[in-house]
């Protein structure tokens, strides 16, 4: 290896173990950059009654997020983002993994017993032209304008975990998928809007019976015209504004932020319900769409550089089919109220379902999850150390439903280290 070669190699590493108080940008023209960044939230977790015994809590060291994010542009007009990310937690009431289901996971990661997975995946990889401020072009693997909650960074919130979300099986991964969409501020910044056409649930031939043993019965297919998804989202800014790839909760700012949005997502022929027919028997309903629509109400209200109110609400409707316990009306939302450096906040999640009878998971069947918390704002949410207690309560827990034990309510504390840059 040439001098040349090993002066560019110390280079590079040295901009990787840059201090993590900011991003290594490294510029190579007037208006082009390169950002190197990335997300570390480790956690401890402690679960009621989830350790092997049955009836003693669980001791877990997880590792939530861990992200290399490299952002940059070629002018004022051309930019990109690409993210990675590495997740090794599990999926109870204290967090959301939003990773795909085991036969898909991606980047090779390997599911465990627990619901844990862990390997290094593909986030965000999106090419980004900006026109002007009032249109700009999205195409590749990108957030869905689900609801603000979705589009909040993840290093920006003010709980642990995010609102739930009703997706249809397999239509996307960790509230992201791949397609085109447009996004923008209109008549003087009042309105923000953002949609988009994206992949959705992909096209799937049936998958025909084994005879066995064991016996698979035969699994219909879904989407078989390849439908896309469609998905999109307005705002109206009350005062100040948001306009980038993603929002905050907890924004440091010094002017308040208050909006109000509605959005929907929708793709044709996305599901196929099964309705139970006797305890651990049932049948396809047939081939059916999956639509969400939502609305949500978000405010960020500095009284000072040592006082900031946030709020969020949103209310979700699910159409998912006649029987799918997916289906219903949710309502969701937090406050969170930072006194200098320490910040108490409380969230609430609620969804009633269609499918009354079904207590299945927390986001089937009726369920409400509390949480309480407290973030300690060492250097902003550059470093930063959150506690969080979470409890649910989940229809029918601890009784059996169409011959499945429905597991009993219990709490789960978290606490969480986070460092980014």
């Amino acid at each position: 290896m040439t001098w040349k070669r090993c002066r560019a190699l110390l280079w590079a590493m040295s901009l990787l173990v840059a201090s993590t108080a900011s991003a290594a940008k490294i510029s190579f023209s007037e208006k082009g950059y390169i950002d190197v960044g990335g997300l570390v939230q480790a956690q401890y977790r402690i679960e009621q009654d989830a350790a092997g015994s049955g009836h003693d809590p669980s001791n877990d060291f997880l590792l939530r997020r861990a992200r290399l994010i490299i952002a940059g542009q070629f002018n004022d007009n051309i930019g990109f983002l690409v993210d990675t990310d590495v997740s090794y937690a599990g999926t109870g009431p204290g967090t959301t993994a939003g990773l795909p289901a085991a036969a898909s996971a991606p980047g090779g990661a390997v599911p465990v017993a627990s619901g844990v997975y862990y390997g290094i995946y593909l986030l965000d990889a999106m090419a980004t032209f900006k026109v002007s401020k009032e249109l700009t072009l999205d195409a590749g693997l990108t957030l869905l304008p689900y609801s603000h909650n979705v589009l909040t960074s993840a290093s920006r919130q003010a709980t642990l975990s995010s609102f739930p979300t009703f997706f249809a099986a397999n239509s996307q991964r960790a509230n992201r998928d791949v397609g085109v969409q447009i996004r923008g501020l209109l008549f003087d910044d009042r309105f923000y809007y953002r949609m988009g056409v994206f992949n959705g649930e992909q096209t799937r031939a049936t998958i025909p019976a084994v005879v066995g043993p064991p016996a698979i019965p035969a699994n219909p297919g879904v989407n078989g015209g390849d439908a896309p998804k469609f998905a999109g989202m307005l705002r109206f800014n009350i005062a100040g504004k948001e306009d980038g790839y993603t929002f905050c909760q907890v924004c440091f700012a010094s002017n308040a932020i208050v909006n109000v949005g509605v959005s929907a997502e929708t793709q044709a022929n996305a599901r196929r319900n099964p309705a139970p027919t006797g305890p651990g028997v049932s049948t396809s309903t047939g081939l059916g769409a999956q639509t969400v629509g939502n609305a949500d109400l978000f405010a960020d209200i500095p009284f000072s550089p040592d006082l900031e109110l946030s709020f969020e609400v949103l209310a979700t409707r699910v159409w998912a089919g006649d029987g799918a316990p997916q289906s219903g009306f949710g309502v969701f939302g937090l406050v969170s109220l930072r006194f200098g450096v320490f910040g108490p906040y409380a969230q609430v999640e609620w969804f009633n379902s269609d499918a009354a009878y079904v207590g299945r998971g927390n986001t089937t069947g009726d369920l409400t999850t509390y949480r309480g918390g407290f973030s300690w704002y060492i250097l902003q949410h550059t470093y930063k150390i959150t506690a969080e207690i979470a409890f649910q309560n989940k229809e029918k827990a601890g009784e059996t439903v169409d011959g499945t034990v429905i597991p009993a309510n219990h709490w789960v504390g978290t606490l969480q280290f986070q460092a980014s840059f």
